[in-house]
């Protein structure tokens, strides 16, 4: 991974990137659909794709008292979701990217995963799912993007294992590979194939300079500072 193309994607927005990828023939098929919105209007990110899939839960939830179900939810998150099988693979530079469109109830991504992540130096977090916490996660200052605000945890919900880390997933109706560049802020989520990133990041900057040419005699005039 080259951190230098991370630190310069998150310079750029993502229209930028956009507009950038029009030019290298890339239209519709890169933009994540629009219900996938950030959990705040600043969150912003940039890093390569660490992908996550996940499978809803067949068997029904037996019967128990809550003393056992801290037994049961120990194991699960143990054996059958155990975020570690893909936090390894995650740090600076990198956007943990999470196929759970199947659960729209399961906070997949909460405050203390969030934690985890930032301490990490993880660049973000973009949910094909749901996402809990999400005024500490404003706090923590993670930037998170997600399908519908999520309320459960994952025991007896959703699972996933060590083949479920860094392949191919659909995201918002975009294929996202491992090592893809994904960028958002508050227009929304664009993926960038890991084989042009280079040259969409030189026309995205160029992009971004142009419109700033362009707005800086206006924005002097209204004394405003982008």
């Amino acid at each position: 991974m080259d951190l230098r193309l991370v630190e310069k994607f998150k310079l750029v927005r993502v229209a930028d990137v956009i507009d950038a990828l029009d030019r290298y023939g890339f239209h519709g098929n890169v933009l994540v659909s629009r219900d996938i919105r950030p959990l705040y209007p600043n969150a912003k990110l940039a890093g390569y794709a660490v992908t996550v899939r996940t499978r809803r839960a067949q068997e029904e939830m037996p019967s128990m008292s809550p003393e056992e179900y801290d037994k049961y939810a120990d194991g699960w998150y143990r054996d059958r979701a155990n975020y570690e099988l893909f936090m390894k693979h995650a740090g600076p530079g990198t956007v943990i990217v999470v196929e759970a469109l199947h659960s729209p109830d399961v906070g997949f991504w909460g405050s203390t995963v969030a934690l985890s992540a930032k301490v990490k130096g993880v660049e973000g977090a973009v949910i094909d799912g749901g996402a809990r916490d999400a005024g500490e996660i404003e706090k923590i200052g993670f930037p998170t993007f997600c399908r519908y605000h999520g309320r459960t945890e994952v025991v007896g919900r959703l699972e996933f294992n060590s083949r479920d880390v860094n392949v191919p997933v659909t995201v918002g109706g975009v294929t996202v590979r491992p090592l893809d560049i994904v960028v958002g802020d508050y227009d929304g989520v664009v993926v960038v194939p890991m084989e042009v990133a280079e040259g969409v990041l030189e026309r995205a900057l160029k992009q971004l300079e142009l419109d700033r040419s362009v707005q800086k005699p206006l924005l002097e005039k209204l004394g405003i500072r982008l």
